[in-house]
């Protein structure tokens, strides 16, 4: 191998080794829960866990996102309360998130979808859930 070569196969070496330490540091999302025919998991907390959460949401037909105001900003927050209720007026999930992405599975349909927090219960209704695809629903909490 000539000079140039040897420089090369190191910086190669060097790279990968890099690219399997921040995999090493990626944080995986929490294992699935169930509620009835519901599947669901939440996190994003630490950081490490953004890149699982954006991986997964794909395969989850309904994202919700959680926020909260900080000034003119708003910022990820979790331990919020979240319900699901089919049109039948079921709640077919009701639990606390772990982070501020909260991924869930229910049978297509259309929900009501609240979150509380600090006392504050925001709804979003008429959430149209398909068999393809993924619906985003975003809360933003007032400043406490």
């Amino acid at each position: 191998m000539n000079r140039h070569s040897v420089k090369c196969a190191a910086l190669a070496v060097f790279l990968a080794c890099a690219s399997l330490s921040a995999r090493a540091d990626d944080v995986p999302l929490p294992p699935a829960k169930q509620s009835g025919d519901v599947s669901y998991t939440s996190g994003g907390i630490p950081d490490e866990q953004l890149p699982a959460v954006k991986q997964a949401r794909a395969s989850y037909p309904l994202v919700i996102e959680l926020f909260q105001k900080n000034g003119q900003k708003n910022q990820y927050t979790s331990d919020v309360q979240v319900r699901l209720t089919n049109a039948k007026g079921e709640v077919v999930l009701d639990d606390k998130s772990e982070g501020p992405f909260f991924l869930v599975k229910p049978a297509p349909g259309t929900y009501k979808v609240e979150a509380t927090f600090n006392g504050k219960t925001l709804e979003q209704r008429g959430v149209a859930v398909g068999a393809t695809g993924s619906k985003r629903v975003v809360f933003v909490f007032p400043a406490s």
